[in-house]
C-alpha cells in the first residue's frame, strides 16, 4: 500500500503579504530610518517660525533671521528628498508584494483542476491575476500600509510638540481624531459593498472583452455590431455610475466630512488660542508653530483614516483572490489523482512499466454535474497498438472519453488503467508525457511555427520540427511561406486557415514521441484531398502506437481495429466497419448519413 499524504493548505493573500513583507524587513528598516530623519526634519519648521517671532525680529538679530531664513529654505528641500525615497522604498516593497501574489496566484492556476476552473470566467482570471494583485500590493501595501509607519511617526512627532507648546490647546484640536475614526467605522461595510460592486462591474467588462475580440467573425457575420455596441454601452454607463458613487462616497469619507470636522476644530483652537495669548499664558510665536502643526496633524489623521477606507478595498480583492486559491489543484510531481473524487488524500506516484501502452475502461461513469452523464457504465481495452476509432451523434459522451484518459476529469465510478495500472496510481506527469493529444478545441500561441510544434520547448530549432511536420503532411506548406517555420501564426492561430492549424497540431502531437495517440476531430475541418494525406501520415505515425480517434467524418477511422459507437454516453455498438454495416444499427445510419448518394440524415 502506498502512503497517502495530505495536499498543502490552500495559500491566502493576506498570509502572504506577511510572508512577503517579512522578507523585505531590510528595505523596511531602511524606509523606517528615512521615515524618521524625514519626520524629524519636517518637524523643525514651525519651530523656526516660533523662533523668528519670538527672538530674532523682537531682538532685532540680522544673524539669526538669516540663519533662520536659510534653514526655512534648507527643511523644504531636505523633506522633498527623503520622501522621493521613501515613495522609491514604499514602491518597490509594493510592487514586490504584488509580485508575489501574481506569481503564487499564476502558479496556483496551472494546477487547477479544469472542472474548478471552468466555473470562472476567463476575464475574471486575467482581473484577479492582475488588477486585483496589484491593488493588494502596489496600491494598498505601497501607497497606505507602508506609509503607516512614517505617519505614525510623523503623528508622534507632531502631537509631542504641540503639547511641548500648549497641551490644553493640544487636548482641544485632539477631539476630531475620535469623530473621524467613529465616523470612518460606522460607513466600513457600506464601503465594502461598494468595492464589491466596482470589483463585480470592472470583470465584467473584462470578460466581456475578452470573448468578443476572439469573436470577431461571429459579430459580423450576423451582423450583430449594434447589438454589441448597446451591450458595451450598457457595460459603460454602469461602470460610470458605480466609479462615480465610489469616488464620491471614498472624497466624502476621506476629505469632506473630516476636513469639515478639522475646520470646526480648527476654529476653536484659534479662538482659545488668541485668549491664551490675551491672558499672556502663550506667545504669538508659539501660537503660529501651534498652527503650522495642526493641519500636518490633521493630514497624516486623514491618510489613516485613508487606509482604513483602502483596507475595506483591499479586503474585497483578496476575497477574491482567495477564491482562486481555493480551488482544488491537480496533483502535480509524484502526486497521483485520488481514488475518490471528494478526497483530499493523493498517492505517492508509481512509474509506469516500459512496454507499449495498454488502455482500458471498467465500468467508468461520470458526470459533468448538468444532471446528466457524460459517460455511463463504459467497459472497452485497447491492446498495445492498436486503433480503436469512436463514433457517434454530437453530444453522446465521445469526447468525454479523452478528457478522461488525460485526467482532466476523474470519473465517479470505475477505473481506467495503461499497461494495467490505475491512472490514479500514476502521477500526471507521467500520465500526459505519454500522450499526444489533438484536442478539438485547436488553440496555438502567438509565435513561430516552428516553437509551436517544439512546444512547451522554447526552442525555435527548425531541424527538431521539420519531422514531425512532413509527418503530419504540412512541411510543404510551411516551406512555402516567406518566412518558413518561423512565421508567426497570429493569436490562436488565426492567420492560418482551420485545416493548417490542426495538422501543425498533429505534429506538435507527433513531437512529443506518444506512447498513446489521442484525436479529437483532429480532420474535421480538412478538404478530402488534405484528409487523405493527413490519414496516410497517421498510419505511418500510429506504428507502435496505441490510437484512440474521436471522429465525426467516418472516413477517418475506415481502417481503425475496431470502432466503438458512443450514444448518450454508453457503448452501444463495437466491431470493424464491415461488422457495424451488416449490423444495420447506428453506425450503419450514421455512414448512410455521410453517403454521397443518399440523403443526410438529422442527426
Amino acid at each position: 500500500m502506498s502512503a497517502s499524504i495530505h495536499p498543502e493548505a490552500p495559500k491566502a493573500a493576506f498570509p502572504l503579504i506577511k510572508e512577503e513583507l517579512k522578507k523585505q524587513i531590510p528595505r523596511i528598516s531602511l524606509l523606517v530610518a528615512l521615515s524618521l530623519l524625514g519626520a524629524g526634519v519636517g518637524l523643525v519648521q514651525p519651530l523656526l517660525f516660533k523662533q523668528l517671532l519670538d527672538t530674532a525680529i523682537p531682538a532685532a538679530d540680522v544673524r539669526l533671521i538669516g540663519l533662520l531664513l536659510v534653514g526655512m529654505v534648507a527643511v523644504p528641500i531636505l523633506s522633498a528628498g527623503f520622501a522621493s525615497a521613501n515613495q522609491y522604498l514604499r514602491a518597490y516593497i509594493g510592487e514586490g508584494v504584488a509580485q508575489r501574489l501574481r506569481q503564487d496566484l499564476y502558479d496556483h492556476l496551472l494546477f487547477v483542476r479544469l472542472a474548478d476552473l471552468e466555473r470562472f470566467k476567463t476575464g475574471e482570471h486575467i482581473y484577479r491575476l492582475t488588477r486585483s494583485c496589484g491593488l493588494i500590493g502596489e496600491v494598498f501595501v505601497g501607497q497606505h500600509l507602508l506609509p503607516l509607519v512614517m505617519n505614525a511617526i510623523l503623528l508622534i512627532g507632531t502631537l509631542s510638540a504641540m503639547t511641548w507648546l500648549h497641551w490644553r490647546l493640544s487636548f482641544l484640536a485632539l477631539l476630531v481624531f475620535p469623530l473621524s475614526l467613529l465616523l470612518t467605522l460606522k460607513t466600513r461595510n457600506y464601503t465594502q459593498n461598494l468595492y464589491r460592486e466596482l470589483s463585480k462591474t470592472l470583470e465584467w467588462g473584462e470578460s466581456y472583452l475578452n470573448e468578443l475580440f476572439p469573436g470577431q467573425r461571429t459579430v459580423r457575420a450576423f451582423n450583430a455590431e449594434a447589438y454589441e455596441k448597446a451591450r458595451w454601452g450598457e457595460w459603460l454607463t454602469e461602470h460610470r455610475r458605480i466609479k462615480a458613487k465610489v469616488s464620491a462616497f471614498h472624497e466624502l469619507i476621506r476629505i469632506v466630512m473630516p476636513e469639515s470636522i478639522n475646520y470646526v476644530v480648527t476654529g476653536l483652537v484659534f479662538a482659545y488660542g488668541a485668549f491664551e495669548v490675551v491672558q499672556g499664558s502663550l506667545t504669538i510665536g508659539s501660537l503660529v508653530a501651534f498652527v503650522a502643526y495642526l493641519p500636518r496633524a490633521y493630514a497624516v489623521l486623514q491618510t489613516l483614516l485613508g487606509a482604513q477606507v483602502n483596507l475595506q478595498e483591499a479586503r474585497v480583492n483578496a476575497q477574491k483572490v482567495d477564491s482562486l486559491f481555493a480551488l482544488a489543484r491537480e496533483p502535480s510531481g509524484d502526486k497521483v489523482l485520488p481514488s475518490d473524487p471528494a478526497s483530499d488524500e493523493w498517492g505517492t506516484a508509481v512509474n509506469p512499466l516500459p512496454l507499449g501502452a495498454a488502455l482500458s475502461f471498467y465500468r467508468v461513469s461520470f458526470d459533468y454535474g448538468r444532471g446528466d452523464f457524460g459517460a455511463r457504465d463504459l467497459t472497452f481495452h485497447a491492446a498495445p497498438g492498436e486503433f480503436i476509432g469512436i463514433v457517434g451523434p454530437s453530444g453522446g459522451g465521445k469526447s468525454t472519453i479523452i478528457d478522461l484518459i488525460m485526467g482532466f476529469y476523474i470519473p465517479q465510478f470505475g477505473t481506467i488503467s495503461i499497461d494495467g495500472i490505475d491512472l490514479r496510481k500514476l502521477s500526471l506527469n507521467s500520465l500526459r508525457s505519454q500522450i499526444g493529444l489533438v484536442p478539438q478545441d485547436l488553440f496555438l500561441w502567438n509565435d513561430s511555427i516552428s516553437r509551436n510544434i517544439n512546444y512547451p520547448a522554447r526552442i525555435d530549432d527548425v531541424g527538431t520540427s521539420a519531422d514531425a511536420a512532413r509527418a503530419a503532411q504540412i512541411d510543404d506548406f510551411i516551406t512555402g511561406l516567406p518566412d518558413g517555420y518561423r512565421t508567426i501564426v497570429g493569436e490562436r492561430g488565426l492567420r492560418l486557415s482551420r485545416g493548417e492549424r490542426q495538422r501543425l497540431a498533429i505534429a506538435r502531437a507527433l513531437q512529443q514521441r506518444p506512447r498513446l495517440l489521442l484525436l479529437d476531430e483532429a480532420t474535421s475541418a480538412l478538404d478530402a484531398l488534405t484528409e487523405q494525406k493527413v490519414r496516410a501520415a497517421f498510419e505511418k505515425a500510429r506504428a507502435g502506437r496505441t490510437a484512440i480517434v474521436v471522429a465525426h467524418r467516418l472516413s477517418t477511422i475506415r481502417n481503425a481495429d475496431r470502432i466503438l459507437v458512443i450514444d448518450q454516453g454508453r457503448i452501444v455498438e463495437t466491431g470493424n466497419q464491415d461488422e457495424l454495416l451488416s449490423r444495420g444499427g447506428l453506425f450503419a445510419d450514421l455512414y448512410k448519413a455521410q453517403s454521397f448518394d443518399l440523403p443526410a440524415i438529422a442527426l
